[in-house]
């Protein structure tokens, strides 16, 4: 499941004549900051690396040229902002799906006793 929030810019990124603005950016995860260092983006432009592999539309710009360097050249702080704000939207999805999820820091051996645990299966069967 893929965790995505849909906006618009305030201004644009200006890509073969048209201006872009609507978007969909995904939740990033640790293994897109790993390939951006991998890519040999320098720290200092780690976060634009991440926001270009996190970008799944851009306006109709094709997916495959969302880059780190028309980041770079084409977006204005406005709408880098924007992005920012966008993807922290995709990630409280998933927060907001944890807390809706019944889920326990115990697990069941640590109930007191085995009687209780074999109960607490059977419930969950039900």
């Amino acid at each position: 499941m893929e965790f995505t929030h849909s906006a618009t810019l305030p201004i644009g990124v200006f890509y073969q004549g048209q201006l872009h603005r609507d978007f969909t950016i995904r939740m990033s995860t640790v293994g897109d900051e790993i390939a951006v260092v991998e890519d040999g983006i320098p720290d200092s432009g780690t976060l634009v690396g991440v926001l270009a592999r996190c970008l799944t539309t851009l306006g109709s710009i094709p997916e495959e040229e969302i880059t780190y360097q028309l980041l770079c050249d084409a977006l204005v702080s406005e709408d880098y902002q924007a992005l920012r704000t966008a993807q922290q939207e995709a990630k409280k999805k998933l927060s907001e799906l944890r807390n809706a999820s019944v889920i326990t820091d115990t697990p069941l051996s640590g109930l007191a006793s085995t009687a209780s645990a074999k109960n607490a299966l059977e419930d969950l069967a039900l």
